[in-house]
């Protein structure tokens, strides 16, 4: 498996300002959350990929998702490491 991407703030304004983000709304942080794990619908798997990587393509799933909840990554974050602990498997 390839390293994490990591996106600079420059580049996550910049995706959700062409998706029409309303930063009022949407923290950038979350949707940087939200961009980097969203990359799983991507290359990283051909037989899921969906995205190919491209982050407008990747932006949309991530502001789907933080228009049902304004700390969804948040909240994933945590779902996954307590799923994580419960089978015993260490965080990361």
């Amino acid at each position: 498996m390839s390293a994490k991407k990591h996106f600079t703030t420059e580049q996550v304004r910049e995706a959700g300002d062409k998706l029409g983000v309303d930063w009022g709304r949407i923290d950038l942080e979350q949707f940087r959350m939200g961009l980097e794990v969203e990359l799983e619908h991507g290359l990283h798997d051909p037989a899921t990929d969906v995205t190919g990587n491209d982050l407008l393509f990747t932006g949309k799933i991530a502001l789907a998702h933080l228009n049902e909840f304004a700390d969804y990554y948040t909240r994933l974050e945590k779902m996954e490491q307590e799923a994580k602990e419960e089978l015993g498997q260490s965080p990361g």
